[in-house]
């Protein structure tokens, strides 16, 4: 795993930190209407995830760069710098969806503890700001699959037992192309995981602080909270099959 960078490292403190502070939270706050809405927690804790995407496509480019400039072009060289900008994302992705389990159960504890009535997940966020949190997290999981189409063409051009799916797909085309493809697509999930990080962290700002004491959403609230989980799992499972295509390969 590929833990010497320092946006690893901050990118994967980010889900324990906000695990800490919401359990924290929920153990002080004894009024459920004042208890902050595990749906709060979801943008916040995937923000790690829009890091990570950044730093995946800058690593990506890395590599063809130096495949580029010193020569080293092989099987062998892609897929050590594939592996490199894999790696993190999974982790990360398996970080969240490990933190959002506990934040969830512990709430569930203490509401038997306190023989709570309210709902498991119950949200007292305005309707607009449970809105936004759902577009912003569609962004992001479609921006996740972006990712992973695009490290998955880069292996169909050079594993040569991948070729016949490159032409079927493609048909015949200069190798132009596909390099001003990959590289615009790098390029475009660069720049726009940054504006998905500050997204995720007002969408979670809005669950918080924009609250709708009167009205619990809790139907909305478990929608997003089984999306999260959902789609955090599909696409770690994706990536982890992936990663291991990409060791048998090497």
């Amino acid at each position: 795993m590929t833990l010497d960078s320092f946006f690893t490292f901050f990118a994967l403190a980010i889900s324990p930190v906000v695990a800490v502070i919401f359990v924290s939270l929920l153990w002080f706050k004894r009024d459920p209407v004042s208890q902050p809405s595990i749906v709060a927690a979801i943008p916040l804790g995937l923000s790690s995830i829009a890091i990570l995407l950044g730093q995946s496509a800058f690593l990506l480019l890395h590599t063809f760069n130096e495949i580029a400039t010193q020569k080293t072009a092989g099987l062998r060289a892609v897929i050590s710098g594939l592996l490199r900008a894999q790696r993190p994302l999974i982790w990360g992705l398996l970080d969240f969806a490990v933190c959002l389990v506990i934040v969830f159960l512990v709430s569930g504890a203490l509401r038997f503890s306190r023989d709570e009535d309210t709902p498991l997940i119950h949200a007292y966020v305005s309707l607009p700001a449970l809105i936004v949190t759902a577009a912003v997290l569609v962004v992001l999981f479609l921006m996740v699959y972006m990712q992973f189409g695009t490290v998955d063409l880069v292996m169909k051009i050079v594993d040569t037992h991948r070729n016949h799916e490159l032409v079927s797909q493609y048909g015949t085309v200069s190798p132009g192309y596909f390099a001003a493809a990959i590289s615009s697509r790098l390029v475009a999930i660069f720049f726009l995981s940054h504006l998905e990080f500050f997204a995720l962290l007002i969408a979670g700002a809005l669950d918080l602080f924009w609250r709708q004491k009167q009205n619990s959403r809790q139907a909305f609230a478990t929608v997003l909270t089984l999306g999260a989980f959902v789609g955090c799992g599909v696409s770690a499972l994706s990536e982890l099959g992936f990663v291991d295509y990409l060791r048998h390969v090497r």
